[in-house]
């Protein structure tokens, strides 16, 4: 979606337009999973936080004043809100420390399905436990720039972290990540 199509329809949404919020969620609630599982690894998470993102879309949509792309703005409101989530969820389960995690219902989330697949999805599966390994921000800045192809400037803006740091933080997540590709036995680079 074009940038400035994306603005009218945000610009649409602030004045109350059920119909542009329809096309808001249409175009942006698939990406908003998607960055909210990478960021929390738990599809009922990330399910929750999207919820949460489109519902502080609508009510909070005046708040947007147009100084950065609708798509940003939006993208800061998903990462705040899917970090929020995923902290109050792991206070919650530190408020019922006698519980089991097996008792919990836990449906298989991607991560589950992807491993029943075949090489290439092995690989999927491989990368998203090194990304476990790097912590929720930097996982943030790590989808926004390598899954939804965010430049640094939006990422900036996104995250609130100043470029300098932003390509500090990436450097350190590559590496990271590179360490524990290399260092996995089925991985085909540490032959």
């Amino acid at each position: 979606m074009h940038e400035d199509e994306e603005n009218r329809i945000l610009r649409n949404v602030q004045r109350g337009d059920e119909a542009a919020f329809s096309t808001l969620v249409e175009r942006f609630e698939e990406r908003i999973f998607r960055l909210a599982w990478r960021i929390t690894n738990d599809a009922a998470l990330a399910e929750e936080a999207t919820a949460e993102v489109l519902v502080k879309l609508w009510t909070r949509s005046r708040q947007w004043r147009g100084e950065s792309p609708a798509r940003t703005w939006i993208f800061r409101i998903a990462v705040r809100t899917t970090l929020d989530v995923q902290r109050s969820q792991q206070r919650w389960w530190r408020r019922w420390s006698g519980w089991s995690p097996a008792v919990v219902d836990k449906r298989p989330g991607p991560a589950e399905l992807v491993e029943k697949a075949e090489d290439c999805q092995l690989t999927a599966v491989r990368l998203q436990a090194a990304l476990m390994q790097l912590s929720p921000s930097d996982r943030a800045l790590v989808h926004l720039y390598y899954f939804e192809n965010r430049g640094l400037p939006e990422i900036e803006t996104i995250l609130g972290v100043n470029r300098d740091a932003l390509k500090m933080r990436l450097a350190r997540a590559r590496k990271r990540l590179r360490q524990l590709w290399n260092t996995d036995p089925l991985s085909p680079l540490s032959e």
